[in-house]
């Protein structure tokens, strides 16, 4: 980076900040100033709540920020709680035409169960020209609390002001970052190694020819951003050493120029092409709870009608048809009896007294030859029978 790319970078910071200052509203006491369609960040410690920071137990403290009237943060807006920093940081890009709104932050002391609460306006100011352009890039070696530090983005913007997008020098902003891990990608494999961020530079200016040639040198790469990203070192472009200059490690898989992102009042959309899926990030409408009135109020007199009535009416039903049935039935014999003559009822009567005593004689006659059977038969159990006798004349001669 040249002398004069730094003076000409300091004066376009410092220019900034005294515009963003101009506005009265911003130096009212508890506002902070936001530009659209820009990252800001928002540190939240001890000293906000006018606490004091404990050295023997830094992380002693929780907070809680929601939007105003609402239980949580809007889609675009994110919290998170650093160990390394023992702080919590509110980050996020307001969309374009987003409003005013204002936050309310909740901090416990977790040694004392004491609880205090501050409301910070946010105010948003308009961008002039809409950043058309982006740039989308993933650093392999930091996580979303290093960009926490101002040194790590503005050392990222030097490098495409003074080297590779010298056209934005006077627009060229962070637009989003966000951990690659919260958008999709893996955990690394190493527990020492970071997670990883995904970030999104934009301006109004068009690519420039080093943009432009540095696209195509990673175009070859396109196969693998379907896929998965690619392993470290596994390729290195001819401006990859002004990265590693200032400690970045660079995707050059997840490289990408965007053109003609106008964003549009409803959503914005940016694609991950490591899980080549499309996340709808920033600008949603804002989420209000209702009033009491307005929340819809349930009968459940269709829901009785269903439950008790419908069962009741059909067993009603059921219970006339089968009386009806029984009824009928009863009235079809009365009719059959009464048609019968009175001489053919004799008739059968007589027949039928006819026929029970032909079946009781037979009974009486089947049972006599039995009972003369089995009495030889008993005789014969209890004692022994007689010797037999001799037919011819018996002698009276007993021979030895």
């Amino acid at each position: 980076m040249s002398f004069l790319s730094f003076i000409v970078f300091l004066l376009f910071a410092v220019s900034t900040t005294l515009a963003v200052e101009e506005d009265p509203k911003c130096k009212e006491p508890n506002s902070k100033c936001v530009v659209s369609t820009k990252v800001f960040t928002m540190k939240v410690a001890p000293q906000l709540f006018k606490w004091e920071a404990s050295d023997d137990q830094p992380d002693r403290y929780s907070y809680q920020p929601s939007l105003k009237g609402s239980p949580d943060l809007p889609s675009w807006m994110q919290y998170i709680y650093s160990k390394t920093y023992h702080s919590g940081f509110i980050y996020g890009t307001p969309p374009a035409n987003q409003a005013d709104f204002t936050l309310e932050i909740v901090a416990v002391d977790l040694q004392s169960y004491n609880t205090s609460q501050r409301t910070i306006n946010f105010v948003v100011l308009p961008r002039k020209e809409p950043a058309r352009h982006q740039v989308h890039l993933k650093i392999y070696n930091l996580a979303v609390e290093d960009l926490f530090d101002p040194h790590y983005l503005d050392d990222l913007l030097s490098i495409f002001r003074a080297e590779l997008w010298t056209e934005a020098i006077h627009d060229l902003h962070v637009s989003f970052f966000a951990s690659a891990v919260h958008l999709g990608a893996r955990l690394p494999l190493r527990p020492d190694e970071k997670e990883g961020v995904v970030v999104f530079l934009s301006s109004a200016a068009n690519f420039s020819e080093n943009l432009l040639r540095l696209e195509n040198e990673t175009k070859p790469l396109e196969k693998l951003r379907k896929q998965s990203s690619c392993p470290r070192d596994f390729k290195r472009t001819t401006v990859d050493r002004l990265f590693r200059q200032l400690n970045f490690e660079v995707d050059w898989c997840e490289f990408e120029l965007v053109r003609d992102t106008q964003p549009k009042e409803d959503s914005y959309v940016f694609i991950d092409k490591s899980l080549s899926k499309t996340f709808l990030s920033l600008n949603l409408p804002l989420w209000h709870s209702p009033s009491r009135s307005e929340v819809p109020e349930r009968s459940y007199v269709h829901e009785f009608l269903l439950s008790i009535l419908v069962p009741m009416l059909v067993m009603i039903i059921l219970a006339i048809l089968l009386s009806l049935i029984l009824c009928f039935h009863h009235e079809g014999i009365n009719k059959r009896n009464q048609d019968t003559p009175a001489v053919q009822m004799v008739r059968y009567a007589a027949v039928q007294r006819a026929t029970s005593t032909l079946r009781s004689l037979s009974a009486q006659r089947d049972s006599s030859p039995a009972l003369s059977r089995l009495a030889p038969e008993r005789h014969n159990i209890f004692g022994p029978n007689p010797p037999p006798y001799n037919s011819g004349t018996r002698s009276s001669k007993i021979d030895f």
